[in-house]
């Protein structure tokens, strides 16, 4: 399995950029019920037991893996230290080594990469032959075929595919609002008077004007920003069909302009760009945090957390405000597919890899990937798997939960958004049903390839252009420099640092991806 000196240089070259766009997933139907029972070796790959070394980075639980090796005959042994902390090293060293393991997980951008030199084999040639269940995955799902091939036409790496229709809302503090007569904002103006409350009546009771109305560990303010008819980075504008930039627009020197003069009246997190993914346990643990906007699954926890510390406490999940033009839209969602398996050219078992692969598109793959081993992780109940109580009982979160047991891992499969809902608080699953009964979902952004070429360009131009977006998003914001005064200048200065060329780039790289899912 050794490399080329070509090779080895290309894998400590920079990273290349192949960017992932946001946006609530299509509705797929990913439920699957137990057809029949699955006798053992019945999607036996090979009659000799194969073991194929694998690359993971991660918590890796290895118990489904080992249900899939009893089923198929492959088993994996992953080569990667449980003590590895540093992901983009080890795949790295990986590389420099020559030694690449028969699958490697890892993200498509970086795949793609060493593929273009040789180090991974183009997988499309040999699904139609060897891998049905893949193919009639992407022949029924052109956009995610599409996101997932690269600019020359090949696909290296096949995603874990997320599935579910929403993944992030707005929460707010309903108690706050009880307290204080009022509803849940439904529009900017309305958005803006609830946060001015929760600065100004004091609440959470304790005589201190100390509430922090609206906050976001993720250390910027999109939640606020989309309300001005944005999505955040580069996405596809429907009434011209091409590729924009939120922050390269009229709209967003309106939304700065606004939340400027929310953070100077002390609407919004201080701290907004420095306190980081801890927000939610600081702010809302001390019972000070008003609003945000995150993930349900995860959001939703503080109520049974906080219940007896803090009376009445009810973080509670709300639609999203109406943005400038009237539109109640959600503007995150899950990735289209980041990571999963590739595999080495190197290899010695290409073909059985490849079958390994369709293995977890199988019905059995399927239910492995999002629930685990019957009778230890899940039992049929009316034909459809449900986790045991033992299970969800877990003082793990669901992730760790998952991941100790190798549930929903980083393979080439697909996520059941079932199984996730089966974990969700309630509050969780009631934010989930308003946002998909509601239709606030956005079309999904597609996920492009860019030519080595073009890479070069992005890597350093873009980098420039995104540096000083951020750079003035935060001096506007925070009140060291006037968003209007400066408009003129910020767009001429990202002209100069080539941003024009950077949106001809994405939309070149828009136009192939219309062309693969057309095919």
């Amino acid at each position: 399995m050794k490399l080329t000196k070509k090779i080895i240089s290309a894998a400590l070259a920079a990273t290349l950029m192949v960017v992932s766009f946001s946006g609530c997933s299509e509705k797929e139907n990913t439920n699957v019920e137990r057809t029949n029972d699955t006798p053992d070796l019945a999607y036996k790959i090979s009659d000799k037991k194969i073991t194929l070394d694998l690359f993971y980075t991660g918590t890796y639980g290895s118990a489904v893996d080992d249900e899939a090796g009893r089923l198929t005959n492959i088993y994996v042994k992953n080569v990667v230290p449980a003590s590895t902390t540093d992901a983009t090293n080890a795949y790295n060293v990986m590389l420099a080594s020559g030694n690449i393991p028969d699958l490697v997980s890892y993200s498509i951008t970086d795949i793609e990469k060493e593929a273009f030199e040789g180090a991974f084999v183009a997988l499309d040639e040999y699904i139609d032959e060897l891998a049905p269940n893949i193919k009639k995955f992407l022949d029924e799902n052109p956009d995610k075929k599409a996101s997932i091939t690269s600019y020359d036409g090949h696909i290296y790496s096949i995603p874990l595919f997320e599935a579910g229709e929403t993944a992030a809302g707005y929460y707010i503090r309903q108690d706050w609002l009880d307290k204080l007569g009022l509803k849940a904002p439904t529009t900017v103006d309305e958005l803006y008077t609830v946060l001015k409350a929760f600065k100004e009546q004091d609440p959470n009771g304790n005589g201190i004007q100390d509430e922090i109305p609206f906050f976001q560990r993720s250390m910027n303010l999109m939640g606020i920003i989309s309300r001005f008819d944005l999505k955040d980075g580069f996405y596809v504008d429907e009434s011209s069909d091409s590729i924009v930039h939120g922050k390269y627009s009229e709209k967003y020197k309106m939304a700065i302009e606004t939340i400027s003069k929310w953070y100077k009246e002390g609407l919004i997190d201080p701290d907004i760009f420095t306190r980081g993914s801890n927000a939610r346990e600081e702010l809302l643990g001390n019972d000070i945090g008003g609003m945000t906007h995150d993930w349900f699954a995860s959001t939703s926890r503080y109520n049974e957390q906080l219940k007896d510390k803090i009376e009445g406490f009810n973080f509670a999940p709300v639609a999203p405000p109406a943005d400038i033009n009237g539109k109640v839209w959600e503007s995150s969602a899950r990735m289209v597919g980041v990571r999963g398996y590739a595999v080495s050219a190197d290899s010695e078992y290409i073909e059985e890899a490849i079958k390994y692969m369709d293995f977890w598109f199988s019905e059995p793959g399927l239910i492995l990937q999002s629930y685990g081993v019957e009778g230890k992780h899940f039992n049929y109940v009316d034909g459809a798997p449900v986790f045991t109580d033992e299970y969800l009982s877990s003082t793990k979160s669901m992730n760790e939960a998952w991941a100790s047991e190798g549930i929903t891992l980083y393979r080439s499969s697909v996520q059941n958004f079932d199984a996730e809902r089966q974990w969700m608080a309630p509050a969780a699953l009631e934010g989930a049903k308003l946002y998909i009964d509601n239709g606030y979902c956005s079309k999904p952004q597609p996920q492009l390839s860019f030519s080595p070429d073009e890479k070069k360009v992005l890597s350093t131009k873009w980098t420039a252009v995104d540096t000083y977006m951020k750079e003035m998003e935060q001096k506007w914001i925070l009140g060291k420099n006037d968003v209007v005064a400066d408009w003129n200048e910020y767009i001429e200065t990202c002209k100069s640092f080539g941003m024009e060329e950077i949106l001809k780039i994405y939309n070149d790289a828009y136009t192939r991806y219309k062309e693969v899912k057309s095919k």
